[in-house]
């Protein structure tokens, strides 16, 4: 008989607001989550596979930066493992005042860390610091029509489907996409 050895073991997660300090971790695990859209086995879940790294953390930055009554704005909360970004959650304003009230939500996890509630976790922190911390009314999104885990993810969270724009991407050599909007209303 063989010992047994021990699972080998995962560092504890935190989730948390995200600070100018961490956009240079953002933008190099949003690089790497992007690249896995569609390959390996997964479901396509972005427009894009490649961005450049400096150019996602100026725009975090940018974002992350303004005030909330400011066009544009966003708040990220990252789940973490140590120095080691594997999730994120952000919530990005409305681009003129009349939209203010509304956030559009987007998301993703690492692969390997897929299916254990990190998902969940994330948007519950997102959803309460928009209803609590924001003040808002609405969070939108989009997700693909192909993505059915997403979609079961955010309908066990609350939102709601609203519609659909048809061929709304073409990806990968132009396969066409349909992106399913959908809604979360806080003011209940």
């Amino acid at each position: 008989m063989f010992p047994s050895f021990p699972a080998p073991i995962e560092r504890p997660t935190d989730l948390r607001l995200a600070a100018l300090a961490d956009a240079d971790a953002f933008a190099r695990y949003l690089v790497e989550h992007l690249a896995e859209s569609g390959r390996e086995g997964s479901t396509h879940f972005a427009p894009s596979r490649s961005l450049a790294r400096i150019d996602v953390r100026l725009a975090a930055e940018a974002r992350w930066s303004r005030r909330l009554d400011e066009a544009l704005w966003g708040r990220t909360f990252l789940l973490t493992a140590g120095d080691r970004v594997l999730g994120h959650v952000e919530l990005r304003g409305g681009r003129i005042p009349a939209e203010m009230h509304r956030a559009t939500l987007g998301m993703g996890v690492l692969r390997r860390h897929t299916g254990q509630g990190h998902g969940r976790r994330l948007i519950a922190s997102a959803v309460a610091w928009a209803r609590d911390e924001a003040r808002l009314a609405w969070i939108d999104l989009g997700v693909f029509a192909t993505n059915p885990r997403a979609r079961a993810l955010y309908t066990r969270m609350g939102f709601v489907e609203q519609g659909l724009r048809p061929d709304a991407f073409r990806i990968d050599a132009g396969i066409a996409v349909d992106d399913v909007l959908m809604t979360l209303d806080l003011r209940g």
